[in-house]
């Protein structure tokens, strides 16, 4: 009984509009946002592509509920992240530079307490910050690093519901590490110069419970 609600929650953790607050929100979870598509003026087929794979994934989670029958939904999540990592692969040069610096203010936020150094790799932030190549390098092997620790972590969690919510909890924490990481690589001007690499304020407004009820009618 209690790893089934420990499932049902970390069901609807993954399934809520608002998980970017309970850990970072990459680029492939932006793009799922309404406002940032308007932002970078996404096509109504980059659009298509996310709406029938976001769909699919809140089926996943429905089905789940009803047949207590969890091991679809991770697969079904991994499917949404894909089908939004196309849609960034297809991006021109101004709606990627846009994004990064959407998820740059969002991942940097002092309010954000779960940070990711995934950001750092991006090359437009890169050349914002004005990293030396020896920083970029460094940062570089910190991210593989992580991805390595990743990897290891997802293959023993597999479609275990228990070992993926502690996997959840470990990655957040190797994230915020990382982040420390690579934060002590920067220089003073770089700090002082910080959250100019954020380009233009931009305000992430999440979709409430009722919203997302009347873009699924």
């Amino acid at each position: 009984m209690r790893k089934t609600l420990f499932a049902l929650g970390l069901v609807a953790l993954l399934a809520s509009p608002a998980a970017a607050q309970f850990g970072p929100m990459d680029a492939a979870g932006l793009l799922g946002n309404k406002g940032v598509q308007d932002e970078l003026k996404l096509t109504d087929d980059q659009k298509k592509i996310l709406k029938e794979a976001n769909e699919a994934f809140q089926e996943a989670i429905k089905k789940a509920r009803e047949d207590m029958d969890f091991s679809g939904i991770f697969k079904a999540n991994q499917e949404r992240q894909a089908a939004a990592k196309k849609v960034v692969g297809k991006l021109d040069d101004k709606q990627a530079k846009r994004l990064a610096e959407i998820e740059f203010q969002v991942v940097t936020n002092k309010n954000n307490r779960l940070k990711s150094p995934q950001i750092f790799g991006n090359a437009h932030i890169q050349k914002a910050l004005k990293l030396t190549d020896d920083q970029k390098k460094k940062v570089k092997e910190i991210l593989t690093e992580l991805d390595k620790d990743f990897k290891e972590l997802d293959d023993d969690a597999k479609d275990d519901v228990t070992k993926l919510g502690q996997t959840f909890r470990k990655k957040m924490q190797m994230n915020n590490e990382g982040y420390e990481k690579v934060e002590k690589l920067l220089d003073e001007d770089q700090k002082k110069d910080f959250d100019k690499a954020g380009g233009e304020k931009f305000e992430l407004k999440l979709p409430k419970k009722d919203d997302r009820k009347k873009d699924d009618a």
